[in-house]
């Protein structure tokens, strides 16, 4: 790689010597420009001999991504200019008890599903202006004799890039809340499944139309801050407030909603951070406003093989306005006030080769009903407490062989416990 660079650094250090040809009336960049636009091109540069070395046209993708987003979601970013191409998948195998916790016997219930093909595609207009999108195939895609597969666009926007601090976001985006609704690609995680907490609580994945900023700042501190078409309080039930994400489909914005995150990373490895989501979900546009905040607070450590995180999470609905809902609307049974939270942790046990070798353990709790509105009874089996142990395997860093086994217990005691073994992949 050296002997490929040296010629190209020689070339673009003698560029500024044309540049001094020019007539004095033109404003010359200073030293500080010159020295940021020559590390960027041979960075450029590096990445392409890269590319081309391991025969591919596109960048190879990092283990760690950009701007909020996957290794595979953010390569558009890393490419010179034009097209970007990326994605990734996921297949599950599910094996649910045939008992439940009460002790009457249901029948064993077994899943072999195409779970997800995604594709990311991007452009690269200029090194200002980015265009970046997600399309997903869940359940192996829609078809007339296959109709419950789906095809969604998760995510389609335009980023404007400002200035390191502040950059310009538009279209429709992740709500970026958590740890999976931005980072879900199956490598990204443990688990053969994503962490129920941040399938239902915080619904993933959770996207919306709408506008905004981000940016890193002094302190090693990133932030994100969007303004989004809100949920739809119709299809809020007694499972939590997934059912009300619009999904950039037609969404009714008679009420708008604020998002944002704030992340610290103080060492390398480590990551301290927050975010909340608050808005009007009647989007009715008459009666009273029915307020949906949620907010959680996440930290992360990973070094020398361990990785642990851990994340707490709190919903709360006007309690006023979801008890006037008509008695037999099930949005009326949705909980005023959620919460939940897990702590995983695993180690490689082949840290310092290409490969991995990861058990894990992960610890979840979480209440969609802590309160309800007057007159509507609480179910029990809403109050769960999960604890996942398995293995994750990875030839390579962008694959990843998942086992592991759930026992899933609630207070009304009709939990199943559950295997599951994934196969994933990002590219």
């Amino acid at each position: 790689m050296k002997s490929l660079l040296t010629p190209l650094m020689c070339a673009l250090l003698a560029a500024p010597a044309f540049a001094q040809e020019k007539p004095d009336t033109e404003k010359r960049p200073s030293a500080d420009q010159r020295i940021a636009d020559l590390e960027r091109r041979l960075d450029a540069m590096s990445r392409e001999l890269e590319s081309q070395k391991t025969g591919s046209a596109m960048p190879v993708v990092a283990e760690e991504g950009r701007f909020g987003l996957g290794a595979g979601a953010s390569k558009v970013y890393a490419v010179p200019s034009g097209l970007s191409i990326g994605g990734y998948g996921e297949f599950l195998y599910e094996n649910k008890a045939a008992t439940l916790q009460d002790g009457s016997h249901v029948g064993s219930e077994k899943k072999l599903d195409a779970l997800r093909l995604v594709l990311y595609t991007g452009y690269k207009f200029t090194d200002r202006i980015v265009f970046n999108s997600e399309i997903e195939f869940e359940h192996g895609g829609y078809s007339d004799d296959k109709p419950e597969g789906e095809v969604v666009v998760e995510f389609a926007y335009l980023d404007f890039l400002i200035h390191k601090a502040f950059n310009v976001r538009a279209g429709q985006m992740l709500v970026p809340m958590g740890f999976i609704n931005e980072l879900h690609e199956p490598p990204a995680f443990l688990g053969a499944r994503r962490p129920m907490v941040e399938r239902t609580l915080i619904p993933a994945t959770w996207h919306e139309n709408g506008v905004g900023v981000h940016g890193d700042l002094p302190g090693n501190l990133t932030y994100r801050v969007y303004l989004m078409n809100g949920l739809d309080a119709s299809g809020f039930s007694a499972s939590g407030i997934r059912g009300g994400r619009q999904a950039g489909k037609e969404a009714n914005a008679q009420s708008l909603a604020w998002t944002g995150r704030l992340d610290w990373t103080p060492l390398p490895g480590v990551l301290v951070g927050g975010s909340f989501y608050t808005g009007n979900s009647n989007q009715t546009g008459t009666g009273a406003a029915l307020t949906t905040t949620v907010w959680d607070a996440h930290a992360e450590y990973r070094a020398r093989g361990f990785q642990v995180r851990g994340l707490y999470t709190r919903t709360s609905n006007s309690a006023g306005a979801v008890a006037a809902l008509d008695v037999a609307d099930p949005a009326r049974e949705v909980g005023t006030r959620q919460w939940g939270g897990y702590l995983e942790a695993g180690y490689d046990l082949l840290r310092g080769s290409r490969q991995a070798l990861i058990p894990y353990v992960r610890y979840e709790r979480l209440d969609a009903q802590q309160q309800v509105a007057a007159g509507v009874f609480a179910d029990g089996s809403r109050d769960r407490t999960l604890l996942t142990t398995g293995v994750a395997y990875k030839p390579i860093p962008q694959v990843a062989v998942k086992a592991d086994w759930t026992r899933d217990e609630n207070r009304a005691n009709t939990g199943r416990d559950q295997f599951s073994l994934a196969l994933g992949y990002t590219f």
